[in-house]
């Protein structure tokens, strides 16, 4: 993958959003589905969800892919083999969710972190220059606001008495 200008982000190429915008997402599927193993001794219904939003997450990678190839910027993207190869970390490694506070505190943050997802992706959309990207960036927006959402909706079952920002 080629390095990124140094240019401000409002003047972002094509190449250079695609090359933010799939590492944002596959840094999205993999803290999905990093949560999906969490919940799945304790709850394995919120378990499902972190799952299914994973898969959202592989899907709008491979949109990605489809609009690079459109638009001849392909290379600027990994190969997908390459994306699933990376070793894991210190920090990644599997904490299981155990007990009703740490569920709420962990959904808490995934609610967070889905709603910076939402805004990374609007303004990935407002710097958009390609039609092509512009549209499928729409489109991912509102699989976001709806990703909010459900984790909104996971959260007050779980968490009854959690209070709402």
């Amino acid at each position: 993958m080629p390095p990124l200008a140094s240019a401000p982000l409002d003047t972002c190429s094509t190449e250079e959003q695609l090359i933010l915008t799939h590492d944002h997402e596959r840094r999205e599927m993999e803290r999905y589905r990093g949560l999906a193993l969490s919940f799945l001794p304790t709850r394995p219904d919120v378990s499902r969800l972190m799952a299914v939003l994973g898969i959202k997450c592989e899907i709008r990678l491979a949109s990605l892919s489809l609009v690079a190839r459109h638009l001849q910027l392909q290379h600027c993207l990994p190969a997908p083999d390459t994306c699933r190869l990376r070793p894991p970390s210190a920090f990644d490694r599997q904490l299981f969710i155990a007990g009703d506070t740490m569920t709420c505190q962990t959904l808490n943050h995934a609610l967070t972190a889905s709603h910076q997802s939402r805004q990374f992706t609007e303004l990935m959309a407002r710097l958009c220059h390609a039609a092509e990207l512009d549209t499928l960036l729409g489109h991912f927006i509102e699989q976001k606001q709806h990703e909010c959402r459900l984790l909104e909706a996971a959260q007050q079952i779980a968490c009854p008495a959690t209070p709402r920002e």
